[in-house]
């Protein structure tokens, strides 16, 4: 009996997911974004990607009170995707894979935290292998779908009021509450200096993947000590002289963690504030 594999690189849940994570980066960085550029071309209106995503997307949000309607959503999504043109959908997938990994590092996006990870493997494996004799496997991977859409009541009281009612504004009510969220984001975030937006992108990317987020940080670390160092030398108060020699040194603390987190990100974005207060008062 053959083991089915999960691939990362012909899910499309999962590929979106990460031009997803990407676009957040790519806001925070610059005014252009190439990720965007890549979701409407492969997930725009009729592509096959397109329709497939949507059969993950009714997956991952549909729920139901009861496990035969349950079951029979489930088949009929079999059904739906066993329907779409695979010759097609295969050459889609292979150019969107191809084009990210000519504009990004794919196994570094790879890396980044997935929600639903469990759920969009799980669908994966039920469309990409629905006539295979590994009913165990099968098994395992429909009853984790069924997990995710039944609606138990332990699931109705965490249901986020907030979310339901936007779900049930028409599309120009959603367009509208989109745009307003996109300028408060951008508002937020107008007044990072380019080392706190860098680091924010860097947090985003890099979430999950903690060696290239320790890395970045040491090279960083080190820059913002000598940038300490210089402008210590200028501050006439002692007492002020000492507190930035006294932060300069707590930095160590940081460089040596083998796990960073959000509060050492919180630090270093102050720090970043620190020099650059100290740049404008030594100007």
């Amino acid at each position: 009996m053959k083991k089915l594999k999960h691939s990362k690189y012909k899910n499309a849940g999962i590929l979106f997911e990460m031009l997803v994570r990407k676009l957040t980066s790519e806001t925070l960085s610059s005014d252009k974004s190439t990720a965007i550029d890549i979701i409407k071309k492969y997930f725009g209106k009729n592509t096959e990607l397109s329709k497939e995503l949507q059969l993950y997307n009714s997956i991952v949000k549909e729920q139901f009170k009861s496990e035969a309607r349950a079951l029979d959503f489930i088949k009929e999504s079999q059904r739906a995707y066993s329907q779409l043109n695979q010759s097609l959908l295969r050459r889609q997938k292979y150019n969107l894979v191809k084009e990210i990994s000519e504009n990004f590092k794919f196994d570094s996006l790879a890396k980044g935290h997935i929600n639903n990870y469990k759920v969009l493997a799980s669908i994966y494996m039920l469309f990409e292998y629905q006539d295979s004799n590994n009913v165990k496997q099968l098994t395992e991977c429909k009853n984790a779908i069924l997990d995710h859409v039944l609606l138990t009541e332990a699931k109705k009281t965490e249901k986020d009021v907030v979310l339901e009612t936007f779900k049930k504004q028409d599309e120009s009510e959603r367009l509208l509450t989109y745009k307003l969220l996109v300028d408060k984001f951008n508002q937020k975030y107008s007044k990072l200096s380019e080392s706190q937006k860098r680091l924010l992108n860097k947090y985003i990317v890099h979430i999950n993947d903690t060696d290239s987020l320790r890395e970045y940080i040491k090279q960083e670390i080190p820059a913002i000590k000598k940038q300490l160092a210089e402008h210590s030398k200028q501050i006439t108060d002692q007492v002020t002289q000492i507190k930035v020699k006294k932060l300069s040194e707590m930095l160590c603390n940081v460089e040596t963690m083998k796990v960073i987190k959000e509060s050492h990100v919180l630090s270093l974005l102050r720090y970043f504030e620190l020099v650059d207060e100290l740049t404008r008062v030594h100007r």
